[in-house]
């Protein structure tokens, strides 16, 4: 069996946990209209998080971020259209 990359797994783990604290904020009352900059503002934001942990560098943790924002809101959106009601 092959070790588990770290990485991976916290890309993979990241993107539903975005996706869930926007869909949060968006109960509690924020404007749809944010959901999108507020999904790459925390991907970022946990991006650099890790580069200040000394595990990758600067320039990496940017673009991991915008992708993990992106990525939540592929995510969100992909659920939101196989949701909708037939009709």
């Amino acid at each position: 069996m092959e070790r588990v990359d770290p990485d991976t797994t916290g890309i993979v783990v990241a993107v539903p946990l975005i996706a869930g604290l926007v869909e949060l904020l968006k109960r509690q009352g924020m404007p749809t209209r944010w959901a999108p900059p507020v999904a790459l503002l925390l991907g970022t934001a946990l991006a650099i998080g890790y580069a200040l942990a000394g595990q990758s560098l600067w320039f990496e943790a940017l673009i991991q971020g915008l992708a993990l924002g992106l990525g939540s809101m592929g995510l969100y959106s992909g659920v939101k259209y196989y949701r909708r009601p037939e009709g």
